[in-house]
């Protein structure tokens, strides 16, 4: 990962998808695992993820005090193949094609956030986990186009208003289609924390 001064005296604390970034980035799921690969392009390196009634994140810690600084989260998604048609607000349907996931993650008594894509939700829906109490899944992107586009979020707030918590001590990405066991096919790029 990358900590980075702009020239506008902002900062910016981007997670590192070139393949010695990939090393820091621990693999959490059940079951199948979803597969993630690193590639490049002329804008950079990028992650593919594909998934086949599979449920693999990738995820580590950062520091807790990232939020004070930085509270905004910028997420670049594409979606090259998507659900057909899910109930993303029940059991069965609870696959998200891309989503990042940020909170006070522990193996008890974790409160997390989801800020996902869904073809069938609209942007700012939330709602609780149908899964589990302490996660809550925020829709930040139904963008249908098949084209790269970009979401900027205030985590910090977002995490006082779900959890009453202003920090976060990971971040991961995660696409799975366990529940639904469809193929899915997903691209994140350019994820990182800026005070702006």
């Amino acid at each position: 990962f990358l900590l980075i001064f702009t020239s506008t005296n902002g900062k910016e604390f981007r997670i590192d998808f070139s393949d010695d970034g990939m090393k820091l980035l621990k693999k959490r799921g059940f079951g199948k695992k979803t597969i993630y690969t690193n590639e490049k392009d002329e804008s950079g390196w990028f992650i593919k993820a594909e998934a086949d009634g599979t449920a693999t994140g990738l995820g580590m810690k950062i520091e807790e005090n990232l939020l004070k600084e930085m509270p905004f989260l910028n997420i670049t998604f594409k979606i090259e193949k998507d659900f057909e048609n899910i109930d993303q607000k029940t059991k069965d349907g609870h696959d998200w094609t891309a989503r990042v996931m940020v909170g006070h993650g522990k193996k008890i008594g974790s409160k997390l956030v989801s800020l996902a894509h869904s073809s069938f939700l609209e942007e700012g829906f939330l709602q609780q986990s149908p899964w589990t109490k302490g996660s809550r899944d925020y829709v930040v992107s139904n963008d249908k186009s098949g084209d790269w586009h970009t979401r900027k979020i205030n985590v910090k707030e977002l995490l006082e208003k779900t959890h009453g918590i202003s920090f976060t001590n990971f971040i991961a990405i995660f696409s799975d289609s366990n529940n639904s066991k469809q193929k899915i096919i997903a691209y994140y790029r350019d994820i990182y924390f800026s005070s702006e």
